[in-house]
């Protein structure tokens, strides 16, 4: 099983029941990216933002925490470029 894979289905496990975005969701997620093999610093970094992003947005959907949390971890996987540079100079 992937990284994606193992990421969709905890999370998905995680969200399912869902009601709020209270401190015990916040914890129960940074140990499910833990699990997820996310890895320690880069979890807890994702959760600190999702925090503070349901607080500034007021994110209170399933649907909008989740969308957050996505789009905080395809900002932090963003490697720039990645062209290989060919020239012989």
């Amino acid at each position: 099983m992937g990284f994606f894979d193992k990421l969709k289905k905890i999370t998905s496990n995680l969200f399912s029941g869902f009601t709020e975005a209270d401190e015990d969701f916040f914890e129960e997620l940074e140990e499910t990216l833990i699990m997820a093999d996310l890895g320690v610093d880069a979890a807890t970094d994702a959760v600190e933002k999702l925090r503070t992003k349901v607080r500034k947005e007021h994110l209170q959907s399933q649907e909008a925490v989740r969308e957050g949390l996505r789009e905080i971890l395809m900002a932090e996987m963003e490697v720039g470029d990645t062209a290989m540079k060919l020239d012989t100079k």
